[in-house]
C-alpha cells in the first residue's frame, strides 16, 4: 500500500464534500460521492445499504440535528492497487440537536474504503466512525433521541 501526502492525495475532494455536507445539507453533492452499493456503518445504529438508506439516514438526522462544527483533527490515505484508498481521519465535532437540547460535544474516528470509478472518480463503498469517548458522556446520537422521546411512543407502534 501507498501512502499519500496532501497535493496528491486522490480522494481529498470527496473527503471535502463529506465534511462539508454536515454544514450544507447538500444530499446530491453527498449522494455524487457515494457507491450505489455503499455500506455505512453509524455509531449506535444500524448498518445501511446503498444510496438511497444512507440519504434517507441522513435526511432524518438533520431533521434532529445540526452540526455546528466539524473539525478533521488527523488524516491518512492509503492506495491499495489501482482502484481502493483506504482513509482513516479523526475529528472533532459540535452538534446542536434542533429542539434547542444541550450541545453534544463528541471526538471520534472514520475508517472509510473508497473505490475509483470508470470515470476516473472516486466514491465511497464502506465508512465506519465512532466515538471515542466514553459511553453515557453525551455523544451519542441514539442516546440523545431516546431521551427526547414521549415515554408511550414504544406502546403506540
Amino acid at each position: 500500500m501507498e501512502r499519500f501526502q496532501s497535493g496528491s492525495d486522490p480522494v481529498l475532494e470527496g473527503h471535502n464534500i463529506w465534511v462539508e455536507t454536515a454544514k450544507t445539507h447538500d444530499f446530491d453533492k453527498l449522494a455524487s460521492i457515494l457507491c450505489d452499493d455503499i455500506v455505512l456503518m453509524p455509531p449506535n445504529d444500524t448498518s445501511l445499504y446503498g444510496k438511497g438508506e444512507v440519504i434517507e439516514w441522513f435526511k432524518e438526522y438533520f431533521a434532529n440535528f445540526n452540526i455546528a462544527n466539524l473539525t478533521p483533527t488527523e488524516r491518512d490515505v492509503f492506495i491499495a492497487g489501482d482502484d481502493v484508498a483506504i482513509e482513516n481521519w479523526t475529528y472533532m465535532v459540535a452538534i446542536k440537536p434542533t429542539d434547542g437540547s444541550e450541545r453534544i460535544r463528541d471526538d471520534g474516528r472514520f475508517l472509510t474504503i473508497w473505490r475509483k470509478q470508470n470515470d476516473s472518480s472516486w466514491k465511497i463503498s464502506h465508512s465506519i466512525w465512532n466515538s471515542i469517548r466514553p459511553i453515557g458522556s453525551g455523544t451519542s446520537r441514539f442516546l440523545a433521541l431516546m431521551k427526547r422521546r414521549p415515554a408511550n411512543a414504544d406502546a403506540n407502534s
